[in-house]
């Protein structure tokens, strides 16, 4: 016989299995996308292929701490973690699923001291149905000791693949738990980001009131200066001193949430409460507006992890559906059974001792009561139920982007009016103080001038951080960063 002939036997033998495999191959089911997203922005780039949570995108906002404060974020909070472990048992899942294609061997070992009853009859233990056994053939009244060594194989040759599918079903299941924890590390880059963006807005919000403060009381002693020779009226004193104490009382609220917001950083970041520092700085001297490109929408299907997750669940449940079927069919399983056995423990590991029992078994089922079939008809509705919630899923991931788009375009043109009111308000604090020095308007209009600005400036960084908010928001809706646009090289 050729050295061939196994393996030629062992492949043709592994294509019959696998043309019996019950269920259907998982195809992605046809979903309407849209042929581009809105032309707000550039599409000449394309975003990356990493499905891992990119960090590195947060350098284009050009501020290392904020990417040092995410990296961080990634290795020490506790959400990440636990996901993490979810992978680990996902992943154990697989391989306990794994396990039914293989034989089972067990080895077993023991001693048991038989005694046989007087009142029988050798060999009654058979014609009751009793398994054979030494205390059956043995004459009534003796007794003896039985050393028994054995090993027990068993092994269901999965030909209707209902193995195969569980295994199938596992190892999608676990892809949706590695989805579930990239979502999480994308959530947690985003509030990590959010967080910070605020903290630098109460920063620059505290610069403000800080300045305005200042202003209002060096207005204040000159007004009362003024008053004093009777060049303004007590009221103006008055009206000064309202607005440097609202100025004031604004400062130990801000103080506040900045403090409060300190201690959400720190949790996202794996830190205790209190024990993070970071030196006040304005948002507009750390933060850069970046420019987003964005990429085709098609590229969500392969990048969002909700809808990698969904799908992934679509996958098993398809596989659950095979290996429904499979409980329609017989189950073939090889049995067997071989050791040493003896009553003379001398005489236990000599050949004469050795026994054997080996031999395949079929299970037909013929009344479950209608348990095969509601299994079927329940892992069918199972998988129309994801179908429909993974076409969801899309819609949704489709309108959060475009949305987004749209918002962070709108900021972008916000910021340049109001820029262009911040301007024209100082500009307008200026020339009330000039005609209030020349004696042309009262220190009233002067007072709405200050306020005015103070409006601006609270609203200006209001937006940019708003801005930079949804830019995050965007991200996150992208499923991750994106690669800036290739270079075409001069021809």
């Amino acid at each position: 016989m050729s050295r061939t002939t196994p393996t030629i036997g062992m492949t043709v033998m592994a294509l019959l299995l696998s043309a019996c495999v019950q269920g259907t191959t998982y195809q992605r089911p046809q979903t309407e996308t849209p042929d581009s997203w809105s032309t707000l922005g550039p599409t000449d780039a394309t975003m990356s292929a990493d499905r891992g949570p990119e960090a590195t995108w947060w350098k284009t906002f050009q501020n290392d701490e904020l990417s040092g404060l995410i990296e961080r974020a990634l290795q020490h909070n506790h959400d990440v973690k636990r996901a993490v472990a979810r992978i680990l048992e996902g992943r154990a899942a697989v391989m306990s699923a794994t396990a039914g294609l293989f034989p089972h061997l067990n080895l077993s070992s023991s001693y048991t001291n038989i005694a046989v009853s007087e009142n029988t009859l050798a060999g009654l233990g058979l014609a009751t149905g009793q398994r054979p056994g030494p205390s059956i053939f043995a004459t009534p009244g003796t007794t003896f000791d039985l050393w028994n060594g054995a090993m027990d194989l068993r092994w269901e040759l999965d030909f209707w693949g209902r193995i195969r599918r569980g295994r199938e079903a596992a190892q999608a299941e676990t892809n949706a738990i590695e989805q579930d924890a990239r979502a999480v590390a994308l959530s947690l880059i985003s509030d990590v980001g959010q967080s910070y963006f605020r903290i630098r807005e109460l920063d620059e919000q505290l610069d403000i009131a800080t300045r305005t403060l200042a202003v209002r009381q060096e207005s204040l002693e000159i007004i009362k200066k003024r008053a004093a020779v009777g060049l303004a009226s007590d009221l103006d004193v008055k009206r000064t001193e309202v607005l440097a104490a609202e100025a004031a009382g604004l400062i130990p609220d801000l103080t506040r949430l900045r403090a409060i917001e300190s201690h959400r950083l720190e949790v996202l970041t794996g830190m205790a409460p209190g024990s993070l520092d970071l030196a006040r700085k304005p948002l507009r001297a750390v933060i850069a507006q970046p420019e987003i490109p964005v990429g085709l929408p098609s590229q969500l299907l392969e990048r969002r992890p909700d809808i990698l997750q969904v799908e992934a669940t679509l996958v098993a449940s398809n596989a659950r559906i095979g290996q429904a079927r499979a409980y329609f069919f017989p189950t073939l399983t090889i049995t067997g059974q071989g050791g040493l056995q003896s009553a003379d423990f001398a005489k236990w590991f000599t050949g004469n001792s050795f026994n054997y029992s080996i031999g395949p078994s079929i299970t037909l089922p013929i009344f479950q009561g209608g348990t095969n079939l509601a299994r079927l008809d329940q892992a069918e509705s199972q998988y129309q139920q994801l179908l429909e919630s993974y076409r969801q899923t899309i819609l949704q991931a489709f309108r959060e982007v475009a949305d987004l788009l749209v918002s962070v375009h709108a900021r972008g043109e916000q910021l340049t009016h109001q820029r262009a009111q911040l301007a024209a308000a100082q500009e307008a604090v200026r020339l009330a103080q000039v005609r209030y020095r020349n004696g042309m308007v009262n220190y009233l209009d002067v007072l709405d001038a200050q306020r005015t600005v103070l409006l601006a400036e609270t609203q200006l960084v209001l937006i940019e951080r708003t801005r930079l908010t949804e830019m995050v928001g965007l991200f996150k809706a992208l499923g991750g960063g994106w690669s800036p646009p290739t270079a075409v090289p001069a021809s």
